[in-house]
């Protein structure tokens, strides 16, 4: 039994360590394409500061006021890292808040100020409030789309920017001042649109990857419980 067990775990580990090289190799290939356009130079393109592209004009609020008590609430632990996904939302009323938080509209993008290099960033389609920790930035519709702004926050090159300026004793957190001194080379808005197209298409197609091969580690774990389980219970 045990030369048993020892074989089928032997394959699981195999089966299991290709299954999480390809979920890193589903990622690395659309950071890689994020990469490589924002630290392209195309003809015409412009270099802006982030403060010249984009602005923070939310006002705080309280939530506990009638116009707001029964709006989403979106804080850090809101948003999926890396992949701009809402989880676990919640109005003002159901999580009982009482401090000041932000007015967004679905205009703008949500930057998560705290821990930059968890990459958490989300372009809402609906109105809310959000935590004091995040940023909701409102992008200059004659510089920059929100689509563009949102995958120019997710790409490497501004998130090592962020990273470094974000290191102080305790939390890690980007201020204000600091982000908006970011700088990016633009294209005009119609490509702006094209690069957004391929990036949304490549997004969507490595959160199916990503999908498939979460879903295959999950088996592979059930499986070696479920070995584990018989062994124990003498029915191998």
């Amino acid at each position: 039994m045990v030369a048993i067990l020892d074989q089928a775990f032997a394959g699981i580990a195999t089966a299991k360590a290709n299954a999480e090289q390809n979920l890193k190799n589903a990622r690395a290939l659309f950071e890689s394409h994020l990469q490589s356009v924002f630290t392209e130079r195309g003809e015409g393109w412009v270099e802006k500061k982030l403060g010249d592209i984009c602005s923070i004009t939310s006002r705080l609020v309280d939530p506990r006021k009638d116009n707001f008590i029964d709006l989403i609430h979106v804080g850090a632990g809101n948003i999926e890292s890396k992949k701009g996904c809402f989880v676990d939302l919640k109005t003002a009323r159901e999580e009982g808040l009482i401090s000041g938080k932000f007015l967004f509209d679905k205009s703008m993008v949500l930057y998560s100020k705290i821990r930059p290099y968890l990459m958490k960033v989300a372009r809402p389609d609906f109105n809310g409030l959000c935590s004091a920790d995040m940023y909701p930035l409102m992008p200059f519709p004659n510089e920059i789309t929100r689509d563009y702004l949102f995958h120019l926050l997710l790409c490497k090159s501004f998130t090592d920017y962020a990273v470094q300026g974000s290191a102080r004793a305790g939390m890690p957190k980007v201020n204000r001042e600091y982000l908006f001194e970011y700088r990016s080379w633009l294209p005009d808005l119609k490509n702006q649109v094209q690069f957004t197209l391929q990036f949304d298409t490549l997004h969507k197609e490595t959160q199916h990857l990503e999908s498939i091969y979460q879903r295959k580690l999950t088996a592979l774990d059930d499986l070696k419980k479920s070995l584990l389980n018989q062994a124990f219970s003498g029915n191998l």
